[in-house]
Order: C-alpha cells, then structure tokens, then sequence
C-alpha cells in the first residue's frame, strides 16, 4: 500500500543550481585568493610569481584582486537569490500557521460544544 504522493523538495531546482554556480565560483576564487596570499611568501623566481606579474602589468590586478572580484561575483548572486526564496518560504510558513491555528480554534469550539458541566455537592469525609 505505498501511496503516491509527490514529495516536495525544501529548496527548488532552480535554487539548487545557482548555489551550485556560485559554490563553484566562490571555489575559483578562494584558489585564486589563497594563489595571490602565496604570491607574497615565494621567491621572486617561482613560476607563480611571475605568472601574478606578467598578468598584473597586463590587467593591473594581481591573483589576489583577481580572486576578490570573483568571489564577490560568487557571494552576490547567492545572496540575491537566498533573499528571494527566503521570502517566499516565509511566506509558505505563515500560511501553513494561519492554517493550524483556523484548524485549533475550530477543534476547540467543537469540543467546548460537546462538554457538559455537571455540578455535584460533596460533603468532605472524616
């Protein structure tokens, strides 16, 4: 007996993308970050280091500059679309409170309908 209820996904395919694509640019920004912060600890003869000058007299940003630029372009589409959607599954919460709460007050007026008081006197025993 399974039933066939199409589950939802908590976030959208949409949504699962983009932070995929930005993770991915964060990443090549981070190894461009982390090459730049090299740059200054190696002999001015290293392979990188002259690839961070050749490319810095060509673009005027070095690896370092480089890799803060992408990471910003990573950060920022992220956290555009995490705004959205958070709003939107806000939204999707309140909904689904109002709806609980409707259902809780109806529960109860339907209990306090049925109930009988029944007033009995006692004496206390000795």
């Amino acid at each position: 007996m399974a039933e066939n209820k199409k589950s939802k996904l908590p976030i959208s395919i949409f949504e699962l993308v983009i932070y995929c694509l930005c993770l991915l640019l964060g990443l090549w920004g981070l190894a461009y970050i982390s090459l730049g912060v090299a740059v200054n600890f190696l002999p001015y003869d290293h392979a990188i280091v002259k690839y961070d000058a050749s490319i810095a007299s060509s673009s005027t940003m070095g690896l370092l500059f480089q890799g803060l630029l992408i990471l910003s372009c990573a950060v920022l589409p992220a956290v555009v679309v995490l705004l959205i959607f958070a709003k939107t599954a806000d939204r999707e919460y309140e909904k689904e409170q109002r709806r609980k709460q409707a259902r809780m007050s109806r529960f109860k007026t339907t209990v306090s309908e049925n109930e009988t008081v029944v007033e009995v006197e006692s004496e206390p025993a000795e």
